[in-house]
């Protein structure tokens, strides 16, 4: 159960990125200096993240950051969760495991495993505040997180396996060279959910035997810090998922209630319980979708208009100022 208001990444990620841009010959002196507050810092933003993120891609020129920094680099921020799966009993214990430890790296992706007769597969699906964000951003974490799904089975079972097929939320690069390189699988993109998918008889055949107590003892070192992050409450969580998933239409209240099985008058008074309503929660995510297409640049206000569900451009700018005191054109002159 969700109980409060929170997005993060474990800050421990913004050293393993320097660090990275370093070994490639990135002056990182001033990106150090800008995030040196972070070392007395547990978590960081969704914002944090997309910055230094963007910072390291236009310093490399990596169209495919993530999924390299995921080949080389053993991250210190999933140092935890490493140790836990390689310490479970079995395989499928040891994602099972990390769907509910991957916590401590960050909110972002939620993850859940599906087992049918011939395959296993991990879904990752993107919490609706990190969904709002840089496609560009989003899609180096979910290649980084993917290809370190696919380390952590080779790390486990000491063979080099491959995923059968992955299906991607996103959309599909330009190039796919890389990803054929590294997962070496049937690729399908623009999907309503992200799974990677292998074959069910890599997790019945290995196992491991692990001494009495622990794996609890190392699950007993971070699950109080787990469970002190806390997350969204459930109701507003789902609430923005149904927006999101509507776009470009916009979702009425009635609408949204019914996908929540819940009547219009009933939706409307749990959120009046929790300090907030429908169009509250629809505006912040509106105001932050615009912001992001209008800072990626590829964009006209016209195309921002329809992707948000206005019905013209008149009435996306007009929602835009009420809100920021700005036009969109206006504000998109702000960015560096």
């Amino acid at each position: 159960m969700r109980h409060f208001y929170i997005m993060y990444f474990s800050a421990t990620i913004i050293n393993d990125f320097i660090e990275y841009a370093a070994s490639k010959g990135v002056d990182v002196t001033s990106l150090r200096a800008e995030f040196s507050d972070i070392r007395d810092q547990k978590y960081i933003s969704y914002d944090t993240i997309v910055k230094v993120l963007n910072y390291i891609i236009k310093a490399l020129d990596d169209d495919y950051l993530g999924l390299h920094i995921g080949e080389q680099v053993s991250l210190k921020t999933t140092a935890y969760v490493d140790s836990i799966m390689q310490n479970s009993e079995t395989l499928n214990k040891a994602f099972e495991n990390a769907t509910y430890y991957s916590r401590l790296i960050s909110d972002a992706l939620e993850s859940s495993l599906v087992v049918t007769d011939h395959s296993y597969s991990v879904i990752f699906e993107e919490n609706p505040n990190w969904g709002v964000h840089q496609s560009h951003a989003k899609r180096q974490i979910l290649d980084l997180t993917l290809l370190s799904c696919l380390k952590s089975i080779i790390a486990y079972t000491k063979r080099r396996y491959y995923p059968v097929m992955i299906r991607f939320h996103t959309e599909k690069p330009k190039n796919l060279k890389e990803y054929y390189r590294l997962f070496n699988c049937s690729l399908k993109f623009n999907q309503p959910k992200t799974e990677i998918i292998f074959e069910k008889q890599i997790f019945d055949k290995h196992s491991k035997n692990i001494p009495l107590g622990l794996l609890e003892n190392l699950k007993d070192k971070i699950s109080t810090e787990i469970e002190s992050l806390g997350t969204e409450n459930e109701l507003i969580y789902q609430l923005k998922k149904s927006i999101l998933e509507h776009k470009p239409q916009r979702i009425s209240l009635a609408e949204a209630a019914k996908q929540l099985n819940l009547s219009g008058r009933t939706l409307q008074r749990k959120l009046k319980s929790l300090n907030t309503n429908f169009k509250e929660i629809e505006y912040e995510l509106q105001l932050r979708l615009s912001k992001t297409y209008l800072e990626e640049k590829d964009k006209s206000i016209d195309e921002i208009s329809y992707l948000l569900g206005f019905s013209e451009s008149s009435a996306f700018i007009r929602f835009f100022k009420s809100l920021t005191k700005q036009t969109p054109t206006e504000y998109k002159g702000t960015l560096a």
